[in-house]
């Protein structure tokens, strides 16, 4: 298989990246700045055959080129995982914008940019990294607005892609609550264990899942 993660610096994409080479994939791993990620630097060394790093800046404007040029040589792109995320506590208008640029605006367009070498898949899989936080009807205890709206955005964002490209299974994933710098080391979920539910929920999606919401466990997780 040939895998696309992004965020895959630290964190959950850091092991998704792990688990999958694995598992024995080429996985194509974007990160802000792979240079300066040394744990990812030494899973370069470990599986250099099969991974390949690439710089990804969600804030520039035209950051699928550089996903388009660094893939235009595969043969198919089996499963793309939208991991990168950001988390502002804040409420101002730069909080909002930066939020929905890169945890909605981004996996959208990132997955339509590689639509091509998805469709070239036997089984294509687009996988983006939600958060229970963006559910309207889970939502009892307010707060985060930036975050919870840009995460809902993201949700309707694979419904739609599930319609709109039939072919194509499109999903949302809640990670739980992780052990990561965001989640926080009083999480009760470790990044390995977040990361091998994830790939386990991946593993067994079908067609008739297509637009759904999960969590990490394989359970389904209201709108």
């Amino acid at each position: 298989m040939i895998t696309v993660i992004t965020g895959a610096s630290r964190g959950i994409g850091l092991e998704l990246t792990h688990q999958r080479l694995q598992k024995g994939d080429a996985v194509f791993a974007f990160a802000r700045a792979p240079e300066a990620a040394p744990e990812l630097q030494a899973l370069k060394m470990k599986f250099s055959g099969a991974l390949t790093l690439a710089p990804l800046d969600l804030n520039h404007d035209h950051f699928t080129d550089e996903i388009v040029r660094r893939l235009k040589q595969v043969p198919a792109v089996d499963l793309l995982i939208n991991n990168a995320g950001v988390y502002h506590e804040g409420e101002t208008l730069p909080d909002f914008l930066n939020s929905f640029q890169v945890n909605s605006v981004a996996p959208f367009l990132i997955t339509r940019a590689l639509l091509p070498q998805l469709k070239k898949s036997a089984k294509p899989i687009a996988a983006h990294i939600t958060s229970l936080m963006g559910s309207i009807s889970d939502n009892q205890s307010g707060g985060s607005y930036a975050y919870r709206a840009s995460k809902s955005a993201l949700n309707m964002i694979s419904k739609t892609i599930a319609q709109d490209e039939p072919w194509l299974i499109s999903v949302v994933i809640h990670p739980g609550w992780v052990q990561t710098r965001m989640g926080g080391a009083e999480a009760p979920t470790t990044v390995s264990e977040s990361a091998a539910g994830i790939l386990n929920v991946i593993s067994g999606l079908s067609s008739l899942n297509s637009g759904q919401f999960f969590d990490f466990e394989g359970d389904h997780l209201p709108w």
